[in-house]
């Protein structure tokens, strides 16, 4: 990483620190206690872990990053953390191996095909100093599971929040969830965090509406919206409906 990079990186985090993370910290403090379960779906440099840990220091976390670099960094980072499962897998709505393209910045790498003709990606790149070709610094296979694999694999019941950040890719994580299926999954999923990207960055992505509809459907109701300091993100809560 350059160091235009890792400065640009840190002023995002700094950022997130001051103008986000307090907000959905209002939002999540009288949900998460010690005994909640937080499925963690884009760990990156463990931003969202260490905010967890400010509301509940001793909750059950799992935590899936694909980036076997980060992965090795979060292994040394989090090794005296007995609560904390780190899983070197990408989430999506299959099992196998997928093609993962890590990026300059990190932060927005993603299993989804960037699209070149993007504005925002343009302006992004022009941000970083590179040119959008360079935006990509490598392309990887890794290991995929999917959610439903992982939850009726691991016999877990319960999760009080499924954290998805994963740059385009989110439709796909939740997929495997709403399927129906003879070994029909049990687990009960009482909130999910996930964050919606108004942008054109990625080639094939899914819409935010197809993703919105799909949890709609499944009884998913929005609790609250967070807008991030920079672009035009913003983070989704979903409370599980009783209806």
């Amino acid at each position: 990483m350059s160091i235009r990079t890792k400065i640009i990186t840190r002023v995002l985090l700094i950022l997130e620190e001051l103008f986000f993370y307090p907000k959905l910290r209002k939002q999540l403090k009288n949900t998460l206690n010690n005994d909640s379960l937080i499925l963690d779906v884009g760990a990156n440099n463990g931003q969202s872990i260490d905010f967890f840990r400010t509301i509940a220091p001793k909750c059950k976390i799992v935590s899936f990053e694909p980036n076997p670099e980060l992965y090795t960094k979060l292994l040394d980072k989090y090794k005296n953390d007995k609560n904390l499962t780190l899983s070197n897998l990408g989430i999506s709505n299959k099992s196998g191996f997928l093609e993962f393209n890590i990026n300059k910045l990190d932060l927005t790498s993603s299993f989804e095909p960037l699209n070149y003709n993007s504005k925002y990606l343009i302006k992004k790149a022009a941000i970083l100093g590179v040119s959008v070709e360079e935006i990509i610094s490598k392309k990887i296979n890794v290991s995929v599971s999917t959610l439903f694999d992982y939850l009726r694999e691991n016999n877990i019941s319960k999760v009080d929040l499924l954290k998805i950040d994963t740059e385009g890719h989110e439709y796909q994580c939740l997929e495997s969830l709403f399927i129906p299926s003879e070994n029909g999954l049990n687990t009960v999923i009482e909130r999910i965090q996930i964050e919606n990207h108004q942008d054109d960055m990625y080639l094939s992505a899914v819409s935010f509406d197809k993703i919105q509809q799909l949890l709609v459907d499944n009884k998913y109701i929005v609790e609250s919206t967070i807008k991030h300091p920079f672009g035009n993100f913003f983070e989704l809560i979903y409370k599980r409906s009783e209806a």
